[in-house]
């Protein structure tokens, strides 16, 4: 039997590398069904615009039930979706179908949210997410590299062969989730004691009554005492999502590198990253006074800006390419830090719902950067891109710095 920890590094490994096989090729497989520019705009967007209500939702969802049972349902829900995405030829199916993941494409955060009921130590949880994290970025790379021959060469069937290839690793992931032993939080033994009435009630009601708890649970919440670090992700988001959305053409542009350079550019990204990733512990012990984790923001996003900036002034390949590494490390530690603020500030009964939150800014950053990065590209040009990203993560650099600023002061 595969251990929980085991379990939760496959799932996300399998739920990453599998919708890396047909998100990156979504355009070409709309063209290839005839849809326009506005079209295809459509598919791509109602995707984020979903999410960024469905994440905390779905996510107090599962605080307010069952986690493990939701990220099931979910699992379940997105496999056939996705088979049936690879299969229709309709402009309203497709959006549909587009919409349905929008809403339960949710296995990261879940997996995040279910962990900590299997893992009870916080330093190995943190741990566990660094690894996450550093095997989301080799699947996604990995993914696409698979998908790439398949779907170029057959644009129609090959887009049809990964989805069912993708339908299928969720059935995977929908068996190993099942397979993890049932767990019972404090709240759930108290609702056992407490509330045995709400077992007998009608399948109507009961389902009344989850959704009474859910709009609590999303209610209840102090919205003011994440402000910043929502707005941190947010801005760490537009930052990093300037840089990654025009990685492949400032390249080509600046340096006239080919498609195989910039793989294994990238590649060599996805390692540097996945170094950091794994040594969570180390870092934090760089930090055992830093318990609030605004130092390491205010690092993070210096870390960012200084090198965004430095990309974008050097005119040499091998200097561009050593600079990579700061810049991966900076990028890493966001994604890291961001997660564990929320969590230090989360309790058990509302964690899927914050980790939710911060993930509908990621979504929310997503739509708002193709809309920056074209304008500049527009208006500018590409040469400006990192320095305009750049200025996001300034603005996070002055607010975490204002911050603990006000941190020091409130503790005098």
């Amino acid at each position: 039997m595969v251990s929980p920890y085991a379990t939760f590094l496959l799932v996300c490994f399998l739920d990453l590398i599998s919708v890396s096989f047909i998100v990156p090729y979504l355009d070409i497989h709309a063209k290839e069904l005839g849809f326009n520019y506005v079209q295809i705009g459509l598919v791509w967007a109602v995707y984020p615009l979903c999410q960024i209500v469905s994440s905390p939702v779905i996510g107090s969802l599962g605080d307010v039930t069952s986690r493990k049972q939701v990220l099931l349902t979910c699992v379940i829900i997105c496999s056939c979706a996705y088979f049936c995405l690879g299969v229709v030829s309709s402009l309203y199916v497709f959006l549909s179908l587009r919409i349905v993941l929008g809403i339960f494409k949710q296995t990261q955060i879940l997996t995040r949210a279910l962990a900590p009921e299997y893992i009870h130590e916080p330093n190995k949880v943190f741990i566990l997410y660094g690894k996450l994290l550093s095997l989301g970025s080799f699947g996604q790379t990995l993914g696409s590299f698979i998908s790439k021959y398949p779907i170029e060469t057959y644009p129609r069937y090959g887009f049809t062969f990964m989805c069912v290839i993708l339908s299928i690793f969720f059935g995977v992931n929908a068996a190993l989730i099942n397979s993890l032993p049932e767990t019972k939080t404090r709240e759930e033994k108290k609702e056992e004691t407490s509330d045995t009435s709400l077992r007998k009630t009608s399948l109507l009601a009961s389902a009344v009554t989850t959704i009474k708890h859910t709009y609590y649970t999303l209610y209840n919440i102090n919205w003011l005492n994440l402000w910043d670090i929502l707005l941190f992700k947010l801005l760490m988001s537009i930052s990093t999502g300037l840089y990654y959305n025009n990685f492949r053409i400032y390249l080509k542009n600046r340096y006239d590198l080919s498609n195989v350079s910039i793989v294994c550019i990238l590649l060599f990204e996805a390692i540097i990253s996945s170094i950091v990733n794994n040594s969570v512990a180390f870092i934090n012990k760089l930090y055992i006074n830093d318990r609030d984790y605004s130092q390491r923001v205010f690092h993070t996003f210096l870390g960012i800006v200084l090198t965004l900036v430095a990309l974008g002034m050097v005119s040499s390949l091998p200097l561009y390419v050593l600079l990579l590494v700061p810049k991966a490390v900076s990028f890493a530690l966001a994604r890291i830090v961001t997660l564990a603020v929320v969590m230090s500030r989360s309790a058990p009964s509302n964690r899927g719902t914050l980790i939710g939150a911060l993930y509908s800014a990621s979504s929310l950053a997503y739509i708002i950067t193709p809309i920056i990065g074209g304008l500049i590209i527009e208006y500018l040009s590409i040469s400006y891109m990192y320095f305009v990203a750049s200025l996001f993560a300034a603005t996070g650099l002055v607010i975490s710095q204002m911050r603990i600023r006000f941190v020091k002061e409130m503790i005098k």
